[in-house]
């Protein structure tokens, strides 16, 4: 694959995953209304799988500040932040993972939401809360319960995406093992 063409996959992926984090962002029943489910790290994650974990981060950057500049995020540059943390962390973890494994998808995405559930935890209740004016001393159980369900939930209904749009698209935009090296 040619660095053109390349390039212009990676464009349209973090394109798409704008797109899909500005239009159909939206909270998941059961769970504080603040913490909004998007699939927009499917792209990310197919672009991970396909050119390596170091693509799928980028997307997951481009779309992050695509999310801020558009000021749809409610949360400013905060809340995009949050988000290229979760995403960016999933992807980089599920890429790697993938690439130095047997690429097993379902591996990678394991690890993936794993890294993510736990980075995203420790970073709200260290980071993100406090520069949302919740210091740590006001964090109680019940937040810390709903951070974990609702990264992990994310990871699940995002790797099942991922794993249903992957087999669909596999070997076309991916990279054969000759032209990786390259």
């Amino acid at each position: 694959m040619t660095n053109v063409r390349r390039m212009t996959v990676l464009a349209l992926l973090a394109a798409i995953s704008f797109l899909l984090m500005f239009a159909l962002e939206f909270p998941l029943p059961g769970f504080p209304p603040y913490l909004k489910y998007d699939p927009s790290d499917v792209c990310g994650l197919l672009a991970a799988f396909s050119f390596g974990p170091a693509a799928g981060f980028l997307v997951e950057l481009i779309k992050s500040i695509l999310f801020f500049l558009s000021g749809k995020s409610a949360d400013g540059i905060v809340g995009a932040a949050a988000a290229l943390v979760a995403g960016g962390s999933f992807v980089w973890v599920a890429g790697r993972v993938y690439a130095l494994g047997k690429r097993s998808p379902v591996l990678a995405l394991l690890a993936g939401t794993i890294t993510m559930t736990v980075l995203m935890v420790t970073a709200n209740y260290f980071i993100f809360l406090p520069l949302w004016g919740l210091p740590t001393s006001q964090v109680k159980l019940p937040l810390i319960i709903a951070m974990l369900g609702f990264n992990l939930v994310k990871g699940v209904i995002t790797s099942i995406l991922t794993l249903i749009i992957h087999q669909s698209l596999k070997g076309k935009i991916a990279l054969t093992s000759a032209e990786a090296r390259r």
